[in-house]
């Protein structure tokens, strides 16, 4: 008797720390993160689904997370100097781009993974650089949603252009890869918020634009809002950069603000939206 009152006590202890666990759970309405390590990682929907249907409750996540990062660094271009799609122009809309905007955007992820094989012998050595079609296809749809890749003639990330090979379904070119140059003028972006609130994820930036005459509030240097107090020191790279957050954390509410919105798919995913400038 004494072994089954134990055995009823120990059950009836381990549901009441289920329970308390779940209260805790629903009551900070935390939100499920994907912890799969993928190349591109993205945000899972709120395990609470009547959380999604409130769009007055905002929830906050960590601008440090991992998946916000990547989240909010695959919404921009490769560019040499400041982007011009977001800073110039304020931003952009999904549903306002052609397929090669979007694949212009891509490069960002599939520059990288862009793979060659060279063959002969110098000097009439020739390289081939390609693409797995595969590749941009989950890279692509990652991004944008499932079913949404279609296929193109051509890619490019301003520099290097891929053709499309039907015979070994790539993305190729034979030739010589490479293109480059440098730019006094830049921008430093900093993440400032990150939230949630019904199908949306909505993360927010600061940032400003420098060259070596001084620090400026906009694209078109209208606003001066410094001398350069970074690049005419002996910083490292690194103390350049804390500096930079630091400036930002400091004066954000001075700065340009953007907001970088992502919409909650049926697959529990969340993909990109819109760019759009927030705060002038």
């Amino acid at each position: 008797m004494k072994n089954k009152g134990l055995i009823i006590f120990t059950i009836l202890l381990i549901l009441c720390i289920i329970g308390l666990v779940f209260y805790i759970l629903v009551d900070k309405k935390i939100i499920k993160l994907n912890n799969t390590v993928v190349k591109n990682e993205q945000v899972e929907k709120n395990n609470t689904n009547n959380d999604n249907k409130d769009e007055s409750k905002e929830i906050a996540i960590d601008i440090n997370n991992e998946n916000i990062i990547t989240l909010f660094n695959n919404a921009h271009h490769i560019s040499i100097g400041p982007e011009s799609q977001i800073y110039r122009d304020g931003g952009y809309s999904v549903n306002a781009m052609s397929i090669e905007d979007k694949m212009l955007l891509l490069a960002s992820q599939w520059s990288s993974e862009v793979e060659s094989q060279s063959e002969g012998i110098s000097p009439n050595l020739t390289t081939t650089y390609y693409l797995d079609e595969d590749t941009l296809k989950n890279l692509y749809e990652r991004t944008f949603g499932p079913n949404t890749y279609k296929q193109v003639n051509q890619i490019t990330d301003g520099c290097l252009t891929l053709n499309y090979d039907a015979t070994n379904k790539r993305y190729s070119y034979v030739g010589t890869s490479g293109c480059g140059g440098t730019s006094t003028f830049s921008a430093h972006e900093k993440i400032i918020s990150a939230t949630k609130s019904g199908d949306r994820i909505k993360i927010v930036s600061a940032v400003f634009y420098l060259d070596p005459e001084g620090i400026y509030k906009d694209y078109n240097k209208t606003t001066v809002l410094g001398e350069d107090i970074f690049y005419n020191n002996n910083y490292t790279t690194e103390e350049i950069e804390k500096l930079q957050d630091q400036y930002i954390d400091e004066n954000k509410d001075k700065l340009e603000q953007y907001t970088y919105t992502y919409i909650l798919n049926d697959d529990g995913f969340y993909y990109l939206d819109s760019v759009e400038r927030t705060k002038s």
